[in-house]
């Protein structure tokens, strides 16, 4: 049976498979979203399943030649990371994300950096409230949709052939990016349109280091609103069952 390399990895979904196993998704740098039968499991709970939990970084050996690999050692690679109150959610949801949005098989090292880089941050808040959550979670959607090619250039317009300018407004398009419009004086802005002034520094907010120092709440907006219009037509019309889970257990601040 053909043993691939060891790999970190974190389990981004599991379900059961007959009477013992589950079926786990894992999330990989080299291999990125790959499915493996993890034998055996769900009746070996002391040891096997207990290891078995989101948020903990694994380092996993894959057996097998075909698609859905054979879950073969596993070690802890690290500390596993508890995630509290509302950042529970949050890790659902991004897990929930990377199941719909990446496809087996492909390499993903700067999405597995940057979903690590989100856990830490997640792991260091108390989770009391929504507000905390706003910035890593922004930061890894727009992250993510960058690495998956869904993101159009934040500080270009390539049908006005020129730099985003800080004065001048813009609509994002689907085929076209982001596109030059006249918003008239005292006018507010639609769902689709973005000032010059805060595309840009959303685009500096993304170059800088998480925590180096926090976005402006206009920044924020921005990031939300952008990464809500991209992804719609990427997850489709099934709803996300992370965000149906939270509404049923908190109350919007």
């Amino acid at each position: 049976m053909q043993q691939l390399p060891p790999q970190p990895a974190y389990i981004l979904h599991s379900r059961p498979f007959r009477d013992t196993s589950l079926i786990l998704e894992l999330l990989t740098p080299e291999y990125g979203r790959i499915a493996c039968i993890a034998k055996g499991a769900r009746r070996d709970k002391q040891r096997r399943q207990r290891a078995l939990q989101p948020f903990s970084p694994l380092l996993v050996t894959l057996l097998g030649r075909h698609d859905l690999k054979t879950l073969g050692p596993v070690e802890a690679a690290g500390q596993a990371l508890w995630l509290k109150g509302r950042a529970v959610y949050a890790g659902l949801y991004v897990n929930e994300l990377l199941m719909r949005l990446l496809p087996e098989g492909d390499a993903q090292e700067p999405v597995f950096a940057a979903y690590q880089s989100l856990l830490q941050q997640l792991a260091m808040l108390q989770g009391e409230c929504n507000r905390e959550l706003e910035e890593p979670l922004r930061r890894f959607e727009i992250q993510l949709l960058l690495e998956s090619g869904n993101l159009p250039q934040l500080d270009f317009s390539p049908l006005a052939g020129k730099p985003v300018e800080p004065s001048a407004h813009y609509r994002l398009v689907a085929e076209d990016g982001l596109v030059p419009v006249v918003v008239p004086p005292g006018c507010p802005l639609r769902g689709d349109q973005f000032s010059g002034a805060d595309l840009l520094a959303l685009a500096a907010a993304m170059s800088a280091a998480p925590g180096a120092e926090p976005m402006e709440a206009r920044v924020l907006a921005t990031a939300k609103r952008l990464g809500r219009l991209l992804l719609r037509p990427l997850l489709g019309e099934r709803p996300l069952k992370s965000r149906e889970l939270f509404r049923q257990v908190y109350l919007a601040d």
